[in-house]
């Protein structure tokens, strides 16, 4: 008898998976998006002699999302960046602008739902970043000894968040927030991490 019960679970829970997978129209996506972001740098040690400001930069780059479920999908990408943040010296207030580009892979576990006549989700996951290029006040700083004393790292990784809506089988708006782990200072004595916050439109095809 329980294990009758037992089989018969399993077929009802494997109809229910194959149900929802069937259900969707298309269960892998494609798309390109565009978006405008803040961008700032968490310092400490003897980086705290300066102030991180934020400053408006952007994105764009395309996407892949995988629906697992009605509710659930697993989405990455590829995202170009371009950041900009103003450093300023807190002993005599001179400020210079740091100024980023590289490129970005998040993977997001996602969990979404029907809201009014589109789909409302969010999701987190981890991310792993390239700096490309790090310029302040047009030093490079993926040199060393460079006249600025400050070196950056190229890898960046950290944790990161996305909240959005699905307008309709096209259209989508979204809004994340990254939390970087990775110490992009080279050299002892101080630290310096990534965060940033964007919000964007996406088209799929």
């Amino acid at each position: 008898m329980k294990k009758n019960m037992l089989t018969f679970v399993v077929a009802v829970g494997t109809l229910v998976f194959s149900t929802q997978l069937s259900a969707q129209d298309k269960p892998l996506t494609v798309g390109v998006k565009i978006g405008a972001s803040l961008s700032n740098y968490r310092l400490s040690g003897h980086m705290k002699s300066f102030n991180s400001k934020m400053n408006i930069g952007g994105s764009a780059g395309l996407f892949v999302k995988y629906d697992l479920s009605s509710n659930f999908a697993l989405q990455t990408g590829i995202d170009g960046y371009y950041n900009t943040t103003t450093l300023e010296s807190k002993t005599n207030r001179s400020s210079d602008k740091l100024k980023t580009f590289g490129a970005e892979i998040p993977l997001y576990g996602v969990i979404q739902g029907r809201l009014g006549t589109g789909n409302a989700f969010v999701g987190v996951g981890p991310y792993v970043g390239y700096n490309i290029s790090a310029k302040l006040d047009d030093v490079n700083l993926l040199k060393k000894n460079n006249e600025k004393g400050v070196a950056m790292n190229h890898f960046d990784y950290g944790l990161g968040g996305i909240i959005g809506y699905d307008f309709d089988k096209r259209w989508q708006i979204s809004a994340s927030y990254k939390f970087g782990l990775a110490d992009l200072h080279k050299g002892g004595g101080g630290s310096m991490k990534s965060s940033g916050a964007s919000i964007g439109i996406s088209y799929k095809f």
